[in-house]
């Protein structure tokens, strides 16, 4: 029971889990070009420098208060440009330049006068780092190497807004029941490892026919036909999902039928945007398994058809409530275990520590 009177930390209203939140993906931001973002209950303004370097600051002049990013608001160079005085402020919020004085105060020159966020660009995405304590990043998310080489290319990808928790997200990475409602097919093998920074699932799931299917209605794919199709030729394939922390997860999975094989990278995160919204956002590429290149209508329609996969679960979601003391039965996942990994990220600092055994769920319940 936390201090507040809720079971885990992250059932109080208001609060955001400690950890690295992917804003946009690099393709979504040119150079001299700013962007206003609202996420965590704040205003702020994300921008790329004429050098190529991205950077998010809090939205507010520090002089008198104008938004960044609104009306007259411009990238100058490296740096960012007020649009009420002309102030700039370049990627650590450091004034660099006032137009109109001899001198810049020294509050407004030292970095963070404007506060700069803790920002990664890797693999095709921005990734913010967020701390309710002012705590600079601790861990970071992996980089994606085969990003954008020849044979895999950009992402492509589909960002909505729903009312959610990132909590009903989440826990969709141990829940080994819903696959034959919602996608389906029956988990062969499902298994679940927690390390302190990360949980992952590791499953292969086989397609039935008498297996019900949910049809996302914003996508114009009939995943009935699509399964029909699967089952005119013998298909291997396996996946792993991982968060890495709260809010980033990173699937990989590969397909071997005699048609053709392929491997592809998913980056699927949700991004608070207030108490009660999510930025819900999924990203796919797909390269060939062997020697045989892709047909160019199945890379074009794998990642469309991958991104409604994941609209499935996002149809649950929209209209899901969370329940605090669910009743689970003996076929369900961790869900228990991953609560209690998932609250870490809402306590202080020292209670990041898991030092519990990196067990399959096939050899532990809740």
């Amino acid at each position: 029971m936390s201090a507040n009177g809720y079971q885990y930390a992250f059932e109080e209203p208001g609060k955001f889990a400690r950890g690295w939140y992917i804003v946009r993906f690099s393709q979504e931001l040119e150079p001299g070009e700013l962007q206003a973002l609202h996420f965590f209950n704040q205003e702020l303004v994300l921008f790329r420098g004429t050098d190529g370097r991205a950077a998010v600051l809090d939205a507010y002049c520090p002089h008198l208060g104008a938004h960044l990013a609104g009306t007259g608001s411009r990238v100058e160079g490296s740096a960012i440009r007020c649009p009420f005085h002309g102030w700039q402020f370049n990627a650590e919020g450091a004034c660099i330049d006032i137009p109109y004085a001899r001198q810049i105060p020294r509050r407004a020159a030292a970095p963070g006068a404007v506060r700069s966020w803790p920002l990664r660009e890797q693999s095709g995405y921005i990734a913010i780092w967020y701390d309710e304590e002012g705590g600079q990043p601790n861990w970071d998310l992996p980089a994606i190497d085969v990003w954008n080489t020849e044979d895999w290319g950009d992402w492509v990808f589909n960002r909505a807004i729903i009312k959610a928790h990132g909590r009903e997200v989440i826990e969709n990475v141990v829940d080994a029941g819903h696959f034959p409602s919602v996608h389906g097919g029956v988990p062969l093998q499902f298994d679940n490892i927690f390390r302190q920074y990360s949980v992952t699932q590791i499953s292969r799931i086989e397609s039935r026919p008498e297996c019900d299917l949910i049809q996302p209605g914003n996508f114009p794919i009939d995943f009935s036909a699509m399964r029909d199709m699967r089952e005119e030729h013998a298909t291997d394939a396996w996946g792993d999902a991982t968060y890495h922390g709260p809010n980033v997860m990173y699937y990989f999975t590969e397909s071997r039928s005699e048609p053709m094989s392929f491997q592809s990278w998913w980056v699927n995160y949700h991004t608070p945007i207030n108490n009660e919204e999510i930025e819900l956002t999924s990203g796919v590429i797909v390269a060939s398994l062997d020697e045989r290149p892709l047909p160019a209508e199945f890379k074009d329609m794998y990642p469309r058809s991958a991104i409604a996969a994941f609209s499935q679960d996002a149809e649950i979601w929209r209209t899901k409530v969370y329940q605090p003391n669910p009743i689970l039965c003996d076929g369900d996942g961790p869900v228990n275990k991953l609560r209690k990994w998932y609250e870490r990220f809402y306590l202080p600092r020292q209670h990041e520590v898991w030092d519990e055994p990196e067990t399959p769920i096939s050899s532990i319940r809740d």
